[in-house]
């Protein structure tokens, strides 16, 4: 007897499982009806737990597993208005911690109509391939080269920390992001500055967290306006003890903010309780203004100032770095999008434009607080200038323009505050190399030959 023929879509789905090239298919609501084995090894889960799985427009890597893999596949709204779209895309390999760049290719699959030239995109198509294998379809959409950077910025620095806070192109911002990873990698107290609302906290609770291959030992938080002598001491003894009695005496650490506001007494006592306390203890403070600054104008005591401020972060205030707005705000929204089920897709340029030119006095966190209130009233997949909150200037002042800076060697940069951070640490050391190698945690050799080699022994 004849075999009966077999239907077109069986086909179709053995094309797509013999395909050496990923593949997932989207339904509306950005759910993933269908994905083949090429696509689940490189995601790295089985097909039962990514089937049906929504997708959020979200490239920071703060969500579940499962939900960031086909999150990274998300196809932007244009391609869900028809338009055939492309992306370079960055994805963990199965079972390494390589990572392998796609060129993401997203076909919109539109309803037929009955002779009507426009129909409804129900489904889309995403076919990753090696670079360079496909014709560009031509230039990215604004936001998706900005959600493609965010991307990447987050597999640079994956298993270090969150990104969030720290996204920008601006020479002040790269300059933080190699701070803060240097600050991961060594023991040594710092100080984190800036304006309110310039992510102080974030920064420093970025730095606690990312230290130590991410093995932080117990972690104590406290507000230096909130402190003074007797209660500095109850506390840290209270910690010290409990660190003790649960054998978690190694990697404790102090989380102080607003460290400018101690009084003298809550200052003095922090300084006695850190020679005293029997456990490893390194602080990580936050401050409107340097407190060596401080210190030098008789408004701090300077013993403290450099005890805590071996490494200064500086986070410029946001009015100075209106080349970052754009970036910085995808992100925010991005974030807002987690827990949502609106899932804004961009920013429409007019209303980046607006955003670019106000000053900004609560700087990260009044942003944070407008595009909650835009999301929260968008009623399409971009946020309008409409969607924005009445206090947003119709009549800017001014024209933002990103701040002129001189042009520097970062490198040389760095390693000029390099040498200041070794010169702190050997002093708060009071000039003991071994703990002084051991707070910058590297070798003692590495910091004689640092010695030598800037002439430090003077």
């Amino acid at each position: 007897m004849p075999s009966h023929p077999r239907k077109p879509t069986t086909f179709l789905i053995q094309a797509f499982e013999l395909s050496a090239w990923p593949v997932v298919l989207f339904s509306e609501g950005n759910l993933v009806r269908y994905l083949n084995a090429a696509a689940e090894k490189q995601l790295g889960l089985p097909r039962d737990q990514l089937i049906e799985q929504a997708a959020k427009y979200h490239s920071l890597g703060q969500l579940p597993k499962a939900m960031q893999a086909v999150s990274d596949l998300c196809p932007a709204s244009n391609v869900w208005l028809g338009e055939i779209g492309t992306r370079e895309i960055t994805l963990v390999a199965d079972g390494s911690t390589d990572e392998v760049r796609w060129q993401a290719v997203f076909y919109p699959i539109v309803d037929a109509t009955g002779g009507d030239s426009f129909g409804i995109v129900r489904n889309v198509v995403v076919l990753l391939t090696p670079p360079g294998n496909l014709p560009h379809t031509g230039p990215l959409q604004p936001q998706e080269e900005i959600h493609a950077a965010l991307q990447a910025l987050r597999h640079e620095y994956r298993g270090r920390y969150a990104v969030s806070h720290l996204v920008g192109i601006s020479t002040a911002m790269i300059r933080v992001r190699r701070l803060v990873d240097l600050a991961s990698q060594t023991h040594v107290p710092v100080l984190v500055i800036g304006p309110p609302g310039s992510g102080k906290e974030t920064v420093a609770r970025t730095i606690c967290y990312a230290s130590n291959r991410g093995q932080t030992g117990p972690v104590i938080t406290i507000q230096g306006e909130l402190m003074d002598a007797e209660i500095m001491q109850t506390t840290l003894r209270a910690f010290s003890r409990r660190c003790l009695d649960d054998n978690e005496a190694n990697h404790a650490v102090l989380i102080l903010l607003n460290a400018e506001k101690l009084d003298l007494g809550a200052q003095t006592e922090l300084l006695h309780l850190l020679d005293l306390i029997d456990v490893d203890l390194r602080v990580l403070s936050t401050s409107q203004q340097s407190l060596l600054s401080l210190a030098r104008r008789g408004q701090f005591r300077e013993d403290l100032a450099f005890r805590i401020s071996t490494l200064e972060i500086e986070l410029p205030p946001l009015c100075d770095r209106p080349e970052d707005i754009p970036y910085l705000a995808q992100a925010i929204v991005e974030e807002l999008n987690v827990p949502s089920d609106r899932q804004v897709q961009s920013i429409s340029s007019d209303a980046i434009d607006r955003l670019q030119q106000q000053e900004w006095t609560g700087n990260i966190d009044q942003l944070t607080e407008w595009l909650t209130e835009a999301h929260q009233s968008a009623s399409e997949m971009t946020l309008q200038l409409t969607d924005f909150p009445a206090t947003t200037s119709p009549t800017p002042s001014k024209k933002a323009e990103p701040k002129q800076t001189a042009s520097i060697n970062l490198d040389q940069a760095l390693e000029e505050y390099e040498r200041e951070i070794l010169l702190r640490t050997l002093k708060a050391a009071k000039g003991n190399k071994t703990q002084a190698a051991s707070m910058l945690n590297i070798s003692r050799a590495r910091l004689h030959r640092r010695i030598e080699q800037w002439d430090l022994e003077g």
